[in-house]
């Protein structure tokens, strides 16, 4: 009986160590990964082409509208009543044209009153002529014709200070905001009145200033418009020879200088602005220098490479470095006198 269980033992091993056996203990073959793919990136590169385009280098400056030739009406006494202003902005006058005037209906019964007080006193020397009075009753009632004639000049007087007349002919630009009635102080501008033929601007640049010369050519810009102007005048004295484009220089190379003023002033050739135009800001152009139909691109694309200028250009969907002399730069923009041909791609980014 222990024999059967004995054997029945190994039986049973033996069967377990069969199925433990084969492949079982082997490790699974692993699946093959495929192979890395390599793949070069494309890069793009944002261009612009190179033109060929006008240069200017230049000086802007602002400054403000003003005529040589204005006239300030104002009631220089005493204030009083606004009657009329008679004139509006934009309007043409002649000199001596009535501008405003001051309620006087006081002054009108004084005036009127007094006119016949100096009739009566005329009648009266008048009846002493007739009745062949003396010659010192004539003379009193003369006296008290010329008294009361003075009296009546006087009034006539303060009536015509109630008037504003434009001491220049021109074109009115401004008017006091008022209605009749409104009280207006002594010394008070009433009405400006501007010869618009004379029209300049006086600036103060920031920068080469000595580059505003007398009787040097300039650009005046107001609202999109552009208008010829010259320079008239500067805080140096140095003038402009326009022969030579240059410092106007005597026999012995030094500055010819003209009259010193406290700002550059520039006046409007033949052509000038509405009358408008005073007051308001334009802005003035001083060309320095220039090129016409030359490759300009813009400063910053130009780089410094080992103390060389140079841009980087597409060519052959490669990325080259292109040596480059500049010339004239002006603001962001800078003329390009060598190393570049127009259609070339420059690269921007």
């Amino acid at each position: 009986m222990m024999l059967k269980r004995i054997l029945l033992a190994s039986a049973a091993a033996a069967a377990v160590l069969f199925s433990m056996s084969g492949c079982y203990f082997l490790p699974e073959e692993e699946e093959l990964l495929e192979a890395p793919v390599v793949r070069e990136n494309e890069v793009s590169y944002t261009t612009t082409t190179a033109t060929k385009r006008d240069i200017v280098k230049q000086i802007l400056t602002p400054g403000t509208i003003a005529s040589g030739t204005e006239y300030k009406a104002r009631f220089q006494n005493s204030g009083g009543n606004i009657k009329a202003i008679y004139v509006s902005a934009g309007d043409s006058v002649t000199e001596g044209q009535l501008l405003a005037e001051f309620e006087t209906y006081e002054l009108d019964n004084t005036i009127a009153r007094t006119e016949k007080e100096l009739y009566r006193e005329q009648l009266e020397y008048d009846i002493a002529v007739e009745k062949h009075e003396s010659e010192t009753v004539k003379a009193k009632e003369m006296l008290d014709v010329e008294l009361m004639q003075n009296d009546l000049d006087k009034l006539y007087e303060e009536k015509e200070a109630a008037k504003l007349y434009s001491g220049v002919s021109g074109t009115v630009s401004y008017v006091l905001t008022c209605s009749p009635g409104d009280w207006v102080n002594p010394g008070v501008d009433v009405v400006t009145v501007i010869d618009v033929t004379d029209l300049y601007i006086k600036i103060d640049p920031d920068d080469d200033v000595g580059e505003f010369m007398i009787g040097r050519p300039i650009q005046i810009r107001y609202e999109g418009e552009y208008y010829d102007g010259t320079i008239v005048a500067n805080m140096s004295g140095r003038q402009w020879d326009e022969a030579n484009k240059s410092a106007l220089k005597d026999e012995n190379g030094e500055d010819v200088l003209g009259d010193i003023s406290d700002s550059v002033t520039v006046r409007f050739n033949d052509l000038i602005p509405d009358s408008t135009a005073v007051g308001n800001i334009a802005d003035t152009l001083l060309v320095l220098d220039s090129r016409e139909n030359v490759i300009v691109i813009s400063a910053n694309l130009v780089k410094t490479v080992d103390g060389v200028k140079c841009v980087y250009v597409f060519k052959d969907n490669q990325r080259v470095q292109v040596n480059v002399t500049l010339g004239l730069q002006s603001g962001s923009l800078v003329e390009i006198t060598s190393g570049l041909e127009e259609g070339d791609e420059v690269i921007i980014r």
